[in-house]
């Protein structure tokens, strides 16, 4: 999940960077902090405002998934749960503790407790399926927030472009002045463009795809701990596993 996320923005800025230096070209040229300041400034004004604060919480929370934290691997869950299974089949579901898992993971944490507690198949498939839909629905508000920055920021890029061009009309007398407008109103579209294309959009797209890869963890974590209340033979409860695999990664 990290490297493709850091390969496409190292990729995409060099791109970019290439592009402007291409035939004797200048990067400072496109350096103008009027043109950031309308673009950033209007773009996180307008997504606070038609954002609530958890919302903008879920945000943080994936972009922290998305670029710091490590999700837990299938081959860890598979792993984890082998372990469990024999340690149930063998001194029964009692002899698990929780809090000594190799997986930190709280949905998984709250799947084991309620293993341990005795509590009924049905009832932990209702409470983790219904724990896994919130936690889903948080993802997606997170992605619906990085569309909306996605939108408004080619927006604000044209306010900044009206604005450079009324500074231009303005000035027609003066050269500098005309010079100065046009700077910004040709620079505040390209980072609006740019900071939707390249982040973004993009980052969205990475938070559906962190949302797929999440949901299919916590459903093959669901899977094992059911087989493992069950009492299914560690064969079985592998089998299983294996199960989610095999499954083709999320696009």
């Amino acid at each position: 999940m990290r490297t493709t996320t850091y390969v496409g923005l190292i990729a995409g800025a060099a791109a970019v960077y290439l592009a402007v230096l291409a035939k004797g070209g200048d990067w400072t040229i496109f350096a103008n902090p009027v043109a950031v300041l309308v673009c950033l400034g209007g773009t996180f004004a307008a997504t606070t405002l038609s954002s609530s604060r958890s919302t903008i919480v879920h945000a943080l929370s994936a972009v922290k998934a998305i670029f710091i934290a490590e999700g837990v691997s299938s081959a860890k869950v598979a792993e984890v749960m082998l372990k469990l299974a024999r340690q149930a089949k063998a001194q029964g579901h009692a002899s698990i503790n929780p809090e000594e898992s190799e997986l930190k993971d709280p949905f998984f944490l709250k799947g084991l407790r309620l293993v341990t507690d005795g509590v009924e198949p049905a009832r932990i498939e209702q409470l983790l399926r219904l724990e896994s839909e919130i936690l889903t629905e948080k993802r997606r508000a997170a992605e619906r927030m990085f569309r909306l920055m996605g939108t408004y920021s080619p927006m604000f890029g044209l306010v900044g472009t009206l604005i450079g061009l009324i500074q231009m009309l303005k000035g027609l007398a003066d050269p500098r002045a005309i010079g100065q407008g046009m700077s910004v109103a040709l620079m505040a579209t390209f980072y609006g463009v740019l900071l939707a294309g390249l982040l973004f959009l993009p980052l969205a797209g990475k938070v559906k795809t962190l949302d797929l890869d999440e949901r299919l963890v916590r459903d093959q974590m669901l899977a094992g701990l059911l087989a493992i209340r069950s009492g299914e033979n560690p064969e079985n409860v592998r089998e299983t596993l294996e199960v989610f695999a095999q499954k083709p990664a999320a696009p």
